[in-house]
């Protein structure tokens, strides 16, 4: 292994601890939003399943992100780093401006903008971005799709907001908890583990499966970031969004972690955190619609508009300076 190499693997790790700023806050300030799980316990629960998840589960997107996007003969380790340089920079914008980002759409487009700075666009699998993208979006729009089905079908059952019930869904709340954890764990933690194994690619030394030891480097660089790093994105999800209750916490979670593990076992890349938002949105949409904070709504739809374009032109202009300085 080259000096490149361990240092491609610092910089993958300080994605990893941006993703847990901006992911991690994102999935806490669900788990919490109703009280009945304490943070500390939320924080275990989430480390927990970033490093079981990708063994457990699989390590299909891991696949489709490292292969199916761009060749991996034609994969150089100047596009990597600019696909993590592009990311973290987009991110971090993100953070700056209290704004939760969608990281799966940026890793993809900044991988899309080093391959064309490497002048790869006749090789890139247009089908299979196709797809990925379709999937994205897709399961955003089924999150909400689901959280309004779902938050409509348990009040027609007679479910209303009983102190009794609240408890009820509050238990169940603990499960639900569980799976999101474990869909993001098993989908969007494969981004920094495509990224070193296309690295590995690289260097000649290529394995897709999940260690132990790498996934608990990985699930204590995110839970850092979660901790020092992810207290603004907390505040969208499951407070900024719409006041929350355990009915709809519970139903949000089931129906995100639905998509998740359905997801990851396909192999489709999906935003974990981008689907909650959007169930969350769902069960107030189904339920009080002006409960939902749609100023708010609406300003992470923007971000996730302009995400992609901008994030291909980061990573097409910082590669190609990134070619040009070492070439």
């Amino acid at each position: 292994m080259t000096l490149a190499y361990y240092g491609f693997v610092l910089a993958a790790l300080a994605l990893q601890l941006l993703m847990g700023a901006n992911d991690g806050g994102t999935l806490l300030g669900s788990i919490v939003a109703t009280n009945i799980i304490r943070p500390v316990w939320a924080v275990v629960l989430l480390f927990i399943a970033i490093v079981v998840a990708p063994i457990a589960i699989g390590t299909a997107v891991v696949t489709t992100l490292g292969n199916r996007i761009v060749p991996l003969s034609s994969i150089r380790m100047e596009m990597l780093y600019g696909t993590v340089a592009a990311t973290v920079l987009w991110v971090w914008l993100g953070k700056r401006l209290r704004s939760p980002v969608s990281i799966s759409y940026t890793f993809v487009g900044s991988l899309l903008g080093s391959a064309l700075a490497a002048g790869l666009s006749g090789s890139l699998h247009r089908q299979s971005i196709i797809e990925i993208f379709g999937g994205m979006i897709l399961a955003i729009l089924a999150g909400f799709v689901l959280g309004y089905v779902f938050i409509k079908v348990v009040d027609v059952a007679g479910s209303r907001a009983t102190p009794r019930a609240n408890r009820v869904f509050k238990v169940l709340q603990v499960f639900s908890s569980l799976g999101l954890v474990l869909g993001y764990g098993a989908n969007d933690a494969a981004k920094t583990l495509s990224l070193l194994y296309m690295a590995s690619v690289v260097q000649g030394r290529a394995s897709s499966q999940a260690t132990i030891a790498g996934t608990t480097l990985l699930g204590i660089v995110f839970i850092v970031g979660t901790l020092f790093l992810g207290g603004g994105f907390a505040q969208t999800s499951g407070f900024r969004l719409m006041k929350s209750s355990p009915k709809t916490v519970f139903i949000a979670q089931g129906a995100t972690a639905i998509l998740t593990l359905l997801s990851a076992r396909l192999g489709l890349p999906v935003s974990s955190t981008e689907s909650l938002n959007m169930a969350l949105v769902g069960t107030g949409a189904g339920e009080r619609p002006g409960c939902v904070r749609w100023n708010v709504v609406t300003h992470l739809v923007i971000a996730w508009i302009i995400t992609v374009p901008v994030s291909i032109c980061l990573s097409w202009g910082i590669t190609s300076a990134i070619l040009y300085l070492f070439h």
